[in-house]
């Protein structure tokens, strides 16, 4: 299975990981938990991985490489967590040497510049990664185990996600084995502060709910500076407003600086990655996201229309 990844690895000696805009843990442990299986197998080889990852994991794990341009240019890319190359945060993959990709979003069929891992019935890229460690016998260290248990619990939901779990907790069992440290990564996922207190309190007061169940947040950029979070922050928060009883879709609309808009879609039940999908974005069936070129109130009553009518054919379903 990861046979052609490893080839192409083997013939460069540069290379960069790639990681998808608006980085979350899954992202940022795959490109961490790589780098350090691929480093501590091929010392000789220069890794670096690019963004901005998740900072407060940086002194737990290993912060970002500053790379440059010429190291680009002479490398072998490889994407994680991301389905093509214009979904990466660090729009400079393009000047790579090389591609190759390794994923478990659904896959558009459209990355065509070099061997690819696709398993769309992944519970995250992480949880891919570990079954290349493991089949490819890459060393493991303490960093290796962090990253990538870090990447399958949160894109999970800390497990709630999962369709493998006999699987998983396996893979899951391995990385304890080799050092990961599920107390450490708990305790700083936890880690709140007051401004996370009040961005709390705003969301569930300011919830709206349609006829089918589909719980909608809109954040206008005056209000997230007034939280005093950033747009990528509060977007992240989108769960807190999951699971709530008769709501089987949840989602927020959070304005950046410029006007642009991220949509975070999520599920306990119906695909919304279609919707997504038709809108220009893409995802997972239960959890998925697109952008809009501004907050336009029309279009995002248009979009819960969409998602309503989802709810809707789901509920008659389930009857």
């Amino acid at each position: 299975m990861f046979e052609k990844i490893i080839d192409i690895i083997e013939k460069h000696d540069s290379i960069v990981i790639f990681g998808h805009i608006n980085p979350d843990g899954d992202c940022y442990g795959s490109a961490v938990g790589l780098k350090q299986a691929l480093h501590l197998k091929y010392p000789d080889k220069k890794i670096y991985i690019t963004g901005t990852g998740c900072p407060s994991f940086f002194k737990f794990l290993m912060p970002m490489d500053k790379v440059s341009d010429d190291t680009i240019a002479n490398s072998l890319a490889i994407l994680v967590d991301a389905n093509d190359l214009w979904r990466m945060e660090d729009n400079r993959i393009f000047n790579a040497k090389a591609w190759a990709k390794i994923d478990h979003h659904v896959d558009a069929g459209t990355f065509t510049e070099g061997p690819l891992v696709v398993d769309e019935g992944a519970n995250s890229c992480c949880d891919i990664i570990v079954r290349m460690v493991i089949e490819q016998n890459l060393p493991v260290d303490s960093i290796v185990a962090n990253a990538l248990y870090l990447g399958i619990l949160t894109d999970s939901a800390r497990f709630q996600f999962v369709e493998d779990y006999v699987g998983t907790f396996e893979r899951v069992g391995f990385l304890c084995k080799h050092g990961a440290d599920p107390k450490a990564i708990n305790r700083i996922l936890s880690l709140v502060n007051e401004k996370d207190l009040a961005a709390k309190g705003y969301i569930y007061t300011h919830y709206k709910k349609s006829k089918h169940g589909v719980i909608s947040l809109v954040f206008p950029k005056e209000i997230i500076k007034e939280l005093g979070l950033s747009t990528n922050q509060i977007s992240n928060m989108v769960n807190l407003v999951g699971n709530v009883r008769g709501c089987p879709i949840w989602c927020s609309f959070a304005e950046y600086e410029n006007g642009t808009v991220r949509v975070e879609f999520r599920s306990n039940g119906p695909a919304v990655q279609p919707v997504a999908a038709s809108l220009g974005g893409g995802g997972h069936m239960y959890a998925a996201g697109v952008g809009l070129p501004k907050l336009d109130y029309q279009q995002i009553d248009e979009i819960i229309q969409m998602l309503d009518k989802v709810a809707e054919e789901y509920k008659k379903e389930q009857k």
